[in-house]
């Protein structure tokens, strides 16, 4: 805890001739911020992203996403398990940003920590729901890495090497005016950890990189130019014995933008962007003289301007997609088929204006529009209006928000897996898929305790959401030679709600946060398919988590992340049978039965110091599941032709407790 205390001698006059009268001593007191949170003008969340280095690292990387997943109504991601669920939504009903431009799969090692290079971004922002009209087409939230912004006095940078993978920052001034900031990750998964992806029914070959370069040119005191990049790829390989099954996977992202900042000393402000931005999938599959690939991907071009002055916002995006939606190519024996390519344009503007209008000293309401016009010609044409209304009280030590807003997204996410992974595909609203939409009302408080070292959060949330889509099919349809992805779909309606209360301690040598969060994520469908209301694929209806960072003295420094949260549903067969060589099962209830609760506690241990050529440098030592928690990933089948029988059963990480060193250094 800093406490800073100040004796001021004050003189009051009331005019030239009053008497002059001599204060006592004022005593003020104040205590460091030193938790890295903060809330911004819109209500969101902005979070310093140095202070993630002193949190526990998985093998060697602080990851912003592993990170806001300890925050209330973002739900925790199981390993295996990728995505962002902001209360109760599906991952892809969350904009996932870099400085305002979308990325469509953003993680590596199939969700084990995501592709944001945390050196290379100074903080992150996360809104949790539709705030105002400014908020994007989505159901869900958003959460943007924020590119650099001020140009380094020298030359410095980060460099770190863990176990599977090691990553370098470089920030380098190119004048007065003129920064470059790169940074590169890299990994060697397979030369350290070969042997424990291997045992005796699955083989594993993984590999990954991503990069990114920012240019940032301040044109005058008003005015800054800043070009972005990125890019980034995964790859994978994964034989099972028992099969003869060889998959290999390729997916990654590539992103370019052009931003224009302007700002005058009158505080009006304008930013433009320009945009291109691709994801793509490569999934192909060979087992017993069997050949099949499901490729896909998106790639947008797009423009988003936006006006801010005084109390008034407006702004356009306008952008196109270019989808293709997956589809399937198989040759061996009778399932030989190919499935064209069609790629399905479709083009997207949104116009939004927002005002701000005080009603008292504290108090002010906010009241916005949202219009967004979609389509093309073999898709159909949809318009749409979205308002948003929120009131809010802040007196600087509690404040209190209500909003109301209702948001259209044009885009759908799915596939025969629902963890996230990169086998999941894109595809647009047409006249047989309406555009998603949600009505949000939210409800929040948070005020200081204790001389602000403290501050106590309790919010809820109702979401109504209609035209969702479910993918009732499995990997064994692809074979098939009418496999076609539309006929898998059923479509229905969902509704969400849920509350949480946060606790922060904000200064001191010991800060962090523990939170409770509940919240039920239900979908109802009237279809051949499903009949019936049924959880969310991802519903934890409780989770609690904790974080901590203690710094001792100089060098060394602790950190400490805990959840526990309910395990997510998953449909049971009923029956198994083995006919003619092909697997036939019969399932249950769809999503009738829970996994067991997710329960794992991380720690960290930072040791520091200085160096002759070294800024800072250290040794970061980290233990993933600390106390061995055998937590359920998933159920698979198994089919033993020696024993001829069946085996449903959970499967689990392939490491209980996983530790990891690595070394950091600032120059």
């Amino acid at each position: 805890m800093t406490l800073c205390t100040t004796c001021l001698p004050l003189r009051a006059q009331r005019d030239s001739v009053a008497q002059g009268v001599t204060l006592r001593d004022v005593t003020v007191k104040s205590y460091r911020n030193r938790s890295g949170l903060r809330t911004d003008e819109r209500g969101g969340v902005v979070w310093n992203l140095k202070v993630m280095n002193e949190l526990p690292k998985i093998l060697g990387n602080a990851d912003p996403i592993h990170y806001t997943q300890m925050l209330p109504h973002i739900q925790t991601n199981a390993e295996y398990r990728s995505g962002v669920n902001i209360q109760g939504c599906e991952s892809s009903h969350s904009l996932l940003t870099i400085g305002g431009i979308p990325l469509y799969n953003v993680n590596h090692l199939l969700g084990f920590f995501s592709t944001f290079n945390a050196a290379h971004y100074p903080t992150l922002t996360l809104h949790k729901g539709v705030n105002d009209a400014v908020s994007a087409n989505r159901l869900g939230g958003e959460l943007t890495m924020n590119l650099p912004t001020a140009i380094p006095e020298k030359a410095n940078g980060e460099f770190s090497a863990g176990l599977i993978s090691s990553q370098g920052t470089l920030r380098l001034p190119l004048g007065k005016r003129t920064a470059l900031f790169t940074s590169l990750r890299g990994s060697y998964l397979n030369l350290l950890y070969g042997g424990w992806l291997k045992s005796d029914e699955m083989d594993i070959r993984y590999s990954f990189y991503d990069s990114n370069v920012t240019l940032l040119h301040r044109v005058n005191d008003r005015q800054t130019l800043t070009f972005d990049y990125y890019g980034g790829e995964d790859r994978g390989s994964f034989f099972e014995v028992d099969h003869a099954m060889n998959t290999r996977a390729r997916w990654g992202n590539h992103l370019g933008a052009i931003h224009h900042h302007y700002k005058n000393a009158e505080g009006m402000e304008v930013l433009n962007s320009l945009y291109l931005t691709h994801y793509s999938n490569r999934f192909r599959l060979k087992m017993e003289g069997l050949w099949g690939k499901l490729p896909s991907s998106i790639t947008d071009f797009g423009y988003n301007g936006r006006f801010r002055y005084g109390r008034w916002q407006a702004g356009v995006e306008a952008s196109g997609h270019w989808i293709v939606p997956q589809y399937s190519q198989v040759e061996g024996g009778a399932f030989t088929h190919t499935a064209p390519r069609i790629v399905q344009p479709a083009f997207e503007t949104s116009l939004y204006l927002d005002y701000r209008h005080p009603l008292s000293t504290h108090l002010y309401t906010q009241v916005g529009l949202r219009m967004t016009g979609y389509g093309s010609k073999a898709l159909g044409t949809f318009f749409r209006a979205d308002p948003s209304w929120s009131l809010t009280y802040d007196n600087l030590q509690t404040q209190v928000r209500l909003s109301y807003a209702q948001r259209h997204q044009f885009l759908f996410q799915t596939g025969f897996s629902d963890m996230g992974l990169p086998i999941e595909f894109w595809f647009p609203a047409s006249r047989a898929y309406a555009p998603q939409r949600v009505h949000e009302l939210t409800f929040s408080t948070s005020t200081y305790l204790l001389d602000r070292r403290y501050r106590l959060t309790v919010d809820g949330f109702y979401k109504r959401l209609a035209h969702q889509v479910e993918y009732t099919g499995s990997l064994l349809d692809v074979l098939s030679s009418d496999y076609q992805w539309a006929n898998c779909l059923t479509a229905g309606r969902g509704e969400n709600y849920g509350a949480a209360i946060l606790l922060q301690k904000l200064s001191g040598k010991l800060t962090g946060w523990i939170g409770y969060t509940f919240t039920q994520a239900k979908r109802t469908f009237h279809t051949a398919q499903l009949q019936g209301t049924y959880p969310a694929n991802h519903e934890r209806p409780h989770e609690v988590n904790a974080v901590a960072t203690y710094a001792l003295r100089k060098h060394w420094s602790f950190g400490a992340t805990f959840v526990y949260a309910s395990g997510t549903p998953f449909t049971a067969p009923v029956s198994l049978m083995w006919i003619n060589g092909n697997l036939i099962s019969q399932f249950g209830k769809h999503n009738a039965n829970r996994l067991k609760p997710y329960c794992r506690l991380d720690l960290s241990a930072n040791y520091k110091w200085q160096g002759k050529w070294m800024k800072e440098q250290g040794i970061n030592l980290s233990i993933y599941n600390v106390t061995a928690c055998e937590n359920q990933l998933f159920y698979t089948i198994h089919y033993s032709h020696h024993d001829a029988y069946f085996n449903y059963a959970p499967q689990s990480f392939m490491l209980r407790v996983l530790p990891s060193v690595s070394y950091f250094c600032k120059f």
